[in-house]
């Protein structure tokens, strides 16, 4: 499995858990939600990241050191 396949379905695991937080019906219940979105959203974003560094190699500066590509920022 492709990292954009397993991200595309952190992506929706992740809408669903933001769902289950606008709707709870508890305070805990919406919490637990929250939780589940954070670490969902934590997951895509290291995938959308793995996915970049796969595609472009890191490259050397003047000094010799390698420089990281940047990474994908999910909003």
């Amino acid at each position: 499995m492709t990292t954009l396949i397993s991200a595309r379905y952190a992506l929706q695991r992740q809408k669903l858990a933001v769902e289950r937080t606008l709707y709870a019906r508890s305070a805990e219940e919406s919490q637990l939600a929250a939780r589940w979105a954070s670490a969902w959203h934590k997951l895509v974003q290291r995938k959308l990241d793995q996915d970049l560094a796969s595609r472009l190699p890191a490259r050397a500066d003047f000094g010799g050191f390698l420089i990281n590509p940047p990474s994908r920022v999910l909003h």
